[in-house]
């Protein structure tokens, strides 16, 4: 069974409702499930329990005339396209033990373009969750038909990657956290 645990947080927007979900993964492996589920039970990175929630930013001025800006509950304010989403992944070791090798990976939905990873460390994927890196790293393949009168192409066209082209994030906690430790890993997205 691999050493690294992971854990996927899932955040998804229906219908202007901004709901999230939490399910575990784990690397595919040769042991039988049995195995799997009493070494589950076992490992301490079962005890980090993950939280997870979804702000709207909104800036208005104050009654002092000041510029604002606000977190509020989606439940409480109708959320459209241009709005600017914070997500917020809550992390806490309710364990005995301090754990090592966390990782946590989070898709972005499609209907959010990222704009920032607030932890700068973070790693992104920008071709659905294969590879990760530095943004600054990446590329993505622009399909783009040939020209009237040139030749087709015989390689795609690529571009430097963009925050818009973000189709995951993951966080690899590189310190052991400590047991009743806790943090928070973060990422804004604008509502497309």
């Amino acid at each position: 069974m691999s050493n690294l645990r992971m854990i996927l947080i899932e955040a998804a927007m229906i219908a202007g409702v901004v709901t999230a979900g939490l399910s575990v993964s784990q690397p595919a492996h040769a042991s039988s499930l049995s195995a799997a589920v009493q070494a589950a039970a076992t490992d301490p990175r079962a005890d980090i329990k993950i939280d997870s929630k979804i702000m709207v930013e909104r800036t208005a001025e104050s009654e002092s005339g000041k510029m604002v800006t606000k977190l509020l509950d989606p439940a409480t304010v109708k959320v459209i396209p241009g709005d600017t989403l914070l997500f917020i992944n809550t992390y806490r070791n309710t364990g005995k033990n301090a754990v090592t090798g966390f990782v946590v990976n989070n898709p972005v939905h499609s209907a959010v373009a990222l704009v920032e990873v607030v932890e700068d460390w973070a790693l992104v994927s920008v071709d659905g969750g294969k590879n990760f890196g530095k943004l600054s790293e990446l590329t993505v393949t622009a399909d783009s038909p040939a020209a009237e009168g040139e030749e087709e192409r015989s390689e795609p066209k690529s571009r430097p990657a963009k925050a818009s082209d973000v189709t995951h994030i993951r966080w690899v906690l590189a310190s052991p956290i400590a047991p009743g430790a806790s943090g928070d890993l973060r990422f804004r997205g604008i509502v497309k």
